[in-house]
């Protein structure tokens, strides 16, 4: 049996789990349901069958697990509850290529919110890094705004922050198992999403493709909650530039949903800056552990 050391396992577990996570959008795109349905049923599913999936491996343990996660697990949950508000937003206000690349901004939001919360001093090229991209956002945000836009780019942003928020905080508690934190954040989306949904009544493709959403958003988010344990969050963040980059291929290969020329320029700096602002940070990272 080959050995993995703490590196190679978060990486493997990050990779995983935002290849998972990739077709999700394709899926949004696909159902028929309303936006407040469709969040409802997109954090009800994945959490109920995460919980029984946790209550058959775990058995009794399985609550104290969850009481385990503290205050920390709390505000996790919240973050989890936020991103996927703003995620669902960003797709009914805009197109996927757009709010992938918004969301293309975790690693500087993950890094941002560690030099707020955490005092961990960021390097200048990271300050640089965010203005580079701060700039592509604005390139984007500009031709949106023309177009009707604007406000899912915005969205787009959020999650961004929420998730990087997130990646800080198991980071910060990384003794704390947090699987239990992100099930819990799936419920409250659910519980958040309750009073606004238009009908109860899910049936056909749109039952099979949210089932489907039990995987990309459920089994994909279990395997991104435990990489913290073993890399740091622009590590784990570095992966989400697969999602900006397949997510819209999926979309443009099915339903030929086809991303503007500004969102293909802007895009593509903001994911070569990420790229080799993680690509930095990881190899200081590594230079600093020797």
């Amino acid at each position: 049996m080959i050995k993995l050391n703490n590196i190679q396992k978060g990486t493997l577990l990050a990779f995983i789990g935002v290849m998972i996570v990739t077709p999700d959008t394709l899926l949004i795109r696909m159902v028929s349901l309303d936006t407040w349905s469709l969040l409802f049923y997109r954090s009800l599913f994945p959490s109920v069958a995460l919980f029984l999936g946790y209550l058959v491996l775990f058995k009794a343990r399985t609550f104290t697990d969850f009481y385990n996660i503290g205050i920390p697990g709390v505000i996790n949950a919240l973050c989890v509850l936020g991103g996927n508000i703003t995620f669902i937003f960003a797709l009914a206000y805009t197109n996927v290529a757009n709010a992938l690349i918004m969301i293309s901004l975790i690693p500087l939001t993950a890094a941002l919110f560690s030099s707020i919360f955490l005092k961990e001093k960021s390097l200048p090229v990271t300050w640089i890094s965010m203005l580079a991209c701060l700039l592509a956002v604005i390139f984007i945000f500009y031709e949106s705004y023309a177009m009707g836009r604007f406000l899912g780019d915005f969205f787009g942003l959020l999650c961004a922050c929420f998730v990087g928020a997130s990646l800080t905080v198991m980071r910060s508690y990384s003794e704390i198992n947090f699987v239990p934190s992100y099930i819990l954040g799936k419920f409250l989306t659910a519980l958040f999403a309750l009073p606004f949904v238009v009908t109860f009544v899910i049936v056909g493709f749109d039952l099979i493709f949210t089932s489907l959403m039990i995987i990309t958003v459920g089994v994909s988010f279990v395997f991104i909650s435990l990489a913290p344990q073993y890399i740091s969050s622009p590590q784990v963040g570095i992966f989400f530039l697969l999602e900006t980059a397949l997510g819209p291929l999926w979309v443009w290969l099915f339903i030929a949903e086809e991303p503007t020329r500004n969102t293909l320029i802007g895009g593509a700096v903001i994911i070569l800056i990420i790229f080799f602002h993680s690509l930095y940070i990881i190899g200081k990272e590594k230079s600093k552990s020797e």
